[in-house]
């Protein structure tokens, strides 16, 4: 049974996080997200989340583009009858550049289909899994202490994966230290763009050390660079991050090839087409894993169920619960992390229910 779009909201949110998150790029206090509903001819109604941020630094899509993109596609979209959220999809592949944008309207129509078939995302995806293995991003720490007091936290709390940001200037050692003080971790470091093969004997350092996975270390054009990084290192993936923002980008990852791929269903158009790129990966035996970007708990519970999939579930994802980040989150249930693990959302749909009061106390006005 078809799905025909009636109406769209847009609520434009400001999101506090409990402490600055660092990378390499900035400091995030605040997080923009903006949540759509959109409401069917039959009454049902879906969630979609715009993930883009605040500005440029991380991605060409800010989210102001994604937000007059919005303007432009849901005029569109009205009235228009979808018969499954991959035709939709399809229907939205041509219509413009900006990946946020239309990830943010796909994910509602994910929800919408799920809700009319009484199924869950992950069932939709073909998947029965119910929880998944978790990792956590830990900020760019300022202190060697500070770096072992978090990590410290995220192994009580049980995360079997732990990332550590780094920039240009954090010291190797503190990393060799940490990977030696807690050798039943596995560690991923993302240096998020911010080295150059000037950097290659740290890079080095980190494969020596036991580091499983390095993301992103240069700059989002240098795909040549990438490959020839890959190829000098015996046991340390690099995994592509701010190179990856549509399925063409992928499928150049791939072909290169790197060691893994950062999948963000937000950042390269959608679920649908991070199915795909997971597809593909696997083909050629890159490693797809799912990334986070600081999403409120209904891009969390997108990308739980992602992680569901075959091949994207041998490396943990980085979908730690949600509590953890924000003052406030929009959604009801605030699944815990046990033993590393997280729950996967069971509720048809995206299988998450929306806190409409603190969607209206964290509107902009």
């Amino acid at each position: 049974m078809p799905l025909t779009i009636k109406h769209v909201m847009v609520y434009q949110l400001e999101m506090q996080l409990k402490t600055p998150f660092k990378t390499a790029h900035d400091i995030t206090w605040q997080r923009p997200i903006s949540l759509l509903k959109v409401t069917f001819t039959n009454g049902l109604e879906g969630i979609g989340e715009v993930a883009s941020f605040a500005d440029d630094s991380y991605t060409a899509e800010t989210h102001a583009i994604s937000l007059a993109t919005l303007d432009q596609l849901i005029p569109k979209s009205i009235g228009l009858t979808i018969a499954n959220p991959q035709a939709f999809a399809a229907w939205l592949a041509p219509q413009t550049q900006w990946s946020f944008a239309k990830a943010a309207l796909e994910m509602a129509i994910w929800d919408g289909f799920g809700k009319l078939k009484n199924q869950s995302l992950a069932m939709m995806l073909g998947n029965h899994v119910t929880q998944v293995k978790v990792g956590i991003a830990l900020g760019v720490p300022k202190t060697e202490a500070e770096l072992m007091t978090n990590v410290t936290a995220a192994v009580e709390h049980g995360y079997q994966r732990i990332k550590l940001k780094l920039n240009h200037v954090t010291p190797i050692t503190w990393i060799e230290h940490i990977v030696q003080c807690y050798p039943q971790i596995l560690f991923s470091v993302d240096a998020n763009a911010s080295w150059d093969m000037t950097d290659i004997n740290k890079i080095k350092a980190l494969d020596q050390a036991g580091v499983y996975l390095l993301e992103q270390p240069f700059a989002a054009e240098a795909w040549q660079a990438h490959v020839d990084l890959q190829k000098q290192l015996k046991h340390l993936k690099i995994s592509l991050d701010e190179s990856l923002n549509n399925l063409a980008d992928v499928q150049t990852a791939i072909a290169g090839p790197v060691g893994a791929l950062t999948l963000k269903q937000a950042k390269i158009g959608g679920i649908t087409d991070t199915v795909t790129a997971i597809n593909l990966a696997n083909n050629e035996a890159v490693l797809p894993w799912i990334g986070g970007m600081l999403s409120s708990g209904v891009g969390r519970a997108v990308d739980l169920a992602l992680a569901t999939l075959p091949h994207a579930n041998i490396f943990p994802s980085d979908s730690s619960a949600s509590d953890r980040y924000f003052v406030r989150d929009i959604i009801i249930e605030q699944p815990h992390v046990i033993a590393g693990q997280l729950p996967v959302p069971n509720k048809p749909g995206l299988g998450v229910t929306i806190d409409w009061t603190a969607v209206d106390q964290l509107l902009v006005n």
